[in-house]
């Protein structure tokens, strides 16, 4: 009978002899089946892993591949879509191809189990991890170049340590997920079956797949640290010959200029969003869990050249000295070509980064040798000078500091043919008070709450009831900051004073002119809260030679000494570098026994041409 429903197409597109194509969801391999693959009323059995793949409307890769069905509706015929085989049926079909025969759920949807081998769960966390990081590396990189003016030259260096990094981590072995697995079992008491990995094939429940999840998620963050990108940056900055300190990656990791707390975010719409390939989210990843200090930094940086083989040059010693310098204020012309000479002569260890944590950072030998050329050029050895600095200022009043002083003390130096040891003092006390070494979310309570929303808590949103709640705070703290600024007057003034901490801890003076009839007792008092001895200044000295200052042994311990002139010194390259000014002190110690030691030898060496009978 030739009417519209008579004729009854083949489903499978074709006169009968038709195929199809599934696309598995184990291995994604895509398979073309024919009719006569379909063992289990839909349920077809991939060809390279032996997967049994349920609901074949959902695995096909074209849509058009199947044709919809007329509705034919016969006697005593459900019209319900056929219920999943049984058990049985599917052990039947497992046992061809030599699987377990423990039972196995195929439910389209069961999110509380997980079929498959553990090792497959791994190689895909991994591919997930490895393939954020570098992401994240390339946000940092685009963001350094772009932002902070660092050269194009970061970008292909990074390139090359990164791959070369990831390969001497051995994280993609062949071998990884099993050792991994293996070394949890260990730990937990447990002996592997004898059947090796086909044992764990069977269904786990919930806690325990989410166990194995963040066993491999442990072992990637411990062989490829998240913070190991802002390593990674720094080290090429360090090979491309950019004034880049670890510092500055730190500070701006910090505050959210450079991609790491919150890159995260980004990690979904660069990568795509993980379905059924990484069941762990971005934010389990990729957040960091803290920012690592410069120090630490600097000694990742070095234990990955050293892991990849990288045989690196010193610091650019003439680039950070130079920007050294800028920022103090201080004469460049005449104090960098000296600190050149030194550099050149002396070649400290100190400035090659070194994997060990404990080690002088970099930047605080690269102080020392400027320190040593300001003391030599303009002879700051325990003269006295800060003292009557100190004196005239005290004389002088509040009102006008610099009134009274004599025309070659004032700081500006207008009036003064060259730039003297009184004026280079002024200058390092007035740059003390102007370097600013906290962060700029720390400055009030918006631009805090505002870094909390963007960088600390990214991602989590807040009902409307809690949004007006926040409103309403930050408008009466408004309010009140408003009608009482003397109480922000005071706040900057403990934020400017001598109850101002710096990062490393220590607490800081920034006001270092004393107002106070007494100037000699309050520098005395600065100098015993940051741990130096204050020695009264030379009346008569031997010499105008160098002068070397040693440390003391006091109730059991080492204590600094040294004159006013010398801490006002070092305090500012300290306050400058971060770092507590004992550290900077040892730093400058230890360049002095080196230069000795040196001289010691040169004299040798010519007294033995003079002298070869000797």
């Amino acid at each position: 009978m030739d009417d519209d429903g008579g004729a009854s197409p083949d489903h499978y597109g074709g006169g009968g002899g038709g195929s199809i194509t599934i696309v598995c969801k184990m291995c994604r391999d895509e398979g073309v089946f024919s009719p006569d693959d379909d063992e289990d009323n839909g349920y077809f059995t991939c060809r390279q892993c032996d997967y049994v793949n349920t609901s074949t409307q959902a695995l096909v890769s074209d849509p058009g591949d199947f044709q919809p069905k007329p509705s034919i509706r016969l006697p005593n015929q459900s019209t319900k879509t056929p219920n999943p085989p049984s058990n049985t049926q599917r052990a039947t079909a497992a046992r061809a191809f030599d699987e377990p025969d423990e039972p196995r759920d195929f439910v389209p949807g069961a999110a509380d189990v997980w079929v498959g081998e553990p090792e497959e769960l791994g190689i895909r966390i991994r591919q997930r991890y490895v393939e954020g990081l570098q992401a994240i590396l390339q946000q940092q990189l685009q963001v350094l170049v772009e932002t902070h003016r660092a050269g194009a030259l970061v970008c292909g260096v990074a390139g090359t340590i990164w791959v070369r990094w990831v390969a001497a981590s051995k994280v993609f072995g062949e071998m990884w997920a099993p050792k991994v697995i293996a070394e949890d079992e260990a730990a937990r008491g447990l002996k592997r079956s004898s059947s090796g990995g086909a044992a764990l094939c069977q269904l786990l429940p919930l806690k325990d797949r989410r166990r194995v999840e963040f066993i491999f998620l442990r072992s990637l963050r411990m062989m490829l640290p998240v913070y190991s990108t802002l390593s990674v940056c720094f080290l090429a900055c360090h090979v491309a010959r950019e004034a880049i300190l670890p510092t500055d990656i730190y500070r701006w990791a910090m505050e959210g200029k450079l991609p790491y707390v919150a890159a995260f975010t980004q990690v979904d719409k660069l990568l795509g969003t993980p379905v059924k390939h990484c069941p762990l989210s971005a934010r389990q990843l990729f957040r960091p869990v803290r920012v690592i200090g410069a120090r630490q930094l600097e000694a990742t940086a070095g234990s990955i050249a050293r892991r990849i083989g990288l045989r690196l040059p010193s610091v650019n010693f003439y680039a950070i000295a130079h920007r050294y310098l800028s920022e103090l204020s201080l004469p460049i012309e005449r104090t960098l070509p000296h600190a050149c000479r030194i550099y050149e002569w002396a070649m400290p260890a100190e400035l090659w980064l070194s994997s060990n944590p404990a080690r002088l950072p970099t930047r605080v030998c690269v102080m020392a040798i400027l320190i040593l050329a300001l003391r030599v050029q303009y002879n700051i050895n325990g003269q006295g000078i800060w003292e009557e600095i100190s004196e005239a200022r005290s004389n002088a009043g509040e009102s006008d500091p610099d009134a009274n002083l004599p025309p070659s003390m004032k700081p500006d130096g207008s009036t003064s043919e060259e730039f003297g040891t009184r004026e280079l003092l002024c200058t390092l006390a007035d740059a003390y008070d102007k370097i600013d070494v906290t962060h700029d979310y720390s400055k009030d309570l918006h631009s805090y709450l505002k870094y909390c929303k963007d960088v600390v808590f990214p991602g989590i949103a807040c009902s409307d009831k809690e949004k007006h709640v926040i409103e309403d705070f930050q408008e009466m703290y408004k309010g009140q900051e408003d009608k009482n600024p003397k109480v922000r007057m005071e706040e900057t003034r403990s934020t400017n004073g001598v109850k101002k901490r710096g990062r490393d801890g220590t607490s800081v003076s920034a006001r270092c002119l004393p107002t106070s009839s007494s100037g000699i007792r309050s520098i005395n008092s600065e100098m015993e809260d940051h741990g130096f001895c204050y020695m009264s200044p030379r009346k008569r000295p031997r010499s105008d030679g160098y002068l070397h200052y040693r440390r003391k042994t006091s109730a059991g311990s080492l204590a600094c000494i040294g004159h006013a002139d010398y801490y006002m010194l070092i305090r500012s390259f300290a306050k400058l570098a971060e770092v507590d000014v004992r550290i900077m002190h040892d730093s400058v110690l230890k360049l002095e026994r080196r230069l000795a030691w040196i001289e010691e030898r040169i004299g040798v060496s010519l007294d033995a041409l003079h002298n070869p009978a000797s």
